[in-house]
């Protein structure tokens, strides 16, 4: 039985993660945020697959303070964590901040995978095995870190938010596998496929409908991240892309890979990780 954490597991892919993971017998730990939907979904969960071990553990991604806070919550229950996975992600049509000030596409997307991480990596590394996933998207190919601008606040256009946050995160997948090389915790990014999901609320309701039918399900998404999750097939592997069920060679160019150390840099500055 593997320890594994869930963010955006009250919907979605991470829903359908949560079930396959839980319904293997699994101990699934789902960062959601507290609401009333999340606390449904937990219930169901457990009643569908007669897992006692799955947990819910409420978190507001778009919060340094919250993310800790769940950090610490899950240290204290568990001496060690097998897999991450960093799925929760938004689209904002219209520029937010968070409490933070912090643009919430770059917030949710990127900071909360890179703050979460770090806060956890002893944990992954206590398991020996430890795993990072990181849930991405194709569009990260057409994503700009704009270090002189990374809130957005010269001018905001989501589509351009969001790739922006998803190479972001790719970037961070491949530095941090990097570090962890000899620390016995792989970092993986996956596409999970362009499914039918909750990102779908921001389009009018017959746009949504007519994508819907053209999508793959979100369960196939939860299919993909159980199977990268668990697989021994991929033990040992990091700093992959993974394009569904397959590897594939990421897609950047030289001057966005070169932004690495400063993205990085800049990440610790945000998330408070050099106080």
């Amino acid at each position: 039985m593997k320890t594994i954490i869930v963010t955006g597991a009250n919907s979605g892919i991470g829903k359908e993660a949560t079930l396959i993971l839980a319904e293997a017998g699994h101990r699934v730990l789902m960062l959601c945020r507290d609401s009333e939907k999340s606390a449904r979904v937990f219930e169901e969960i457990v009643a569908r697959t007669g897992n006692e071990s799955v947990s819910l553990i409420p978190v507001d991604l778009s919060s340094g303070d919250s993310i800790r806070a769940a950090a610490l919550d899950i240290k204290s229950r568990h001496s060690a964590i097998d897999v991450l996975v960093n799925n929760a992600g938004v689209y904002v049509p219209k520029r937010e901040e968070t409490a933070d000030g912090i643009e919430m596409n770059f917030a949710v997307n990127y900071l909360a995978p890179f703050l979460l991480s770090h806060l956890l990596l002893t944990t992954l590394e206590a398991s020996g095995n430890g795993r990072i996933i990181n849930v991405v998207s194709a569009l990260y190919e057409k994503g700009v870190v704009d270090l002189e601008d990374l809130m957005s606040e010269r001018s905001y256009k989501v589509g351009r938010a969001y790739a922006g946050s998803k190479m972001a995160c790719v970037l961070f997948t491949i530095e941090l596998a990097r570090r962890t090389q000899k620390r016995g915790v792989t970092v993986n990014a996956l596409h999970p496929g362009v499914l039918a999901t909750g990102m779908m609320r921001h389009y009018p309701a017959i746009v949504a409908k007519l994508f819907g039918l053209m999508l793959e399900k979100a369960e196939r998404g939860g299919e993909r991240i159980a199977a990268l999750a668990t697989s021994e097939a991929v033990q040992g592997v990091s700093g992959t892309y993974f394009f569904k069920s397959e590897t594939r060679a990421l897609k950047i160019s030289d001057r966005e890979s070169g932004k690495s150390e400063a993205l990085w840099r800049a990440s610790e500055e945000l998330t408070g990780m050099l106080d």
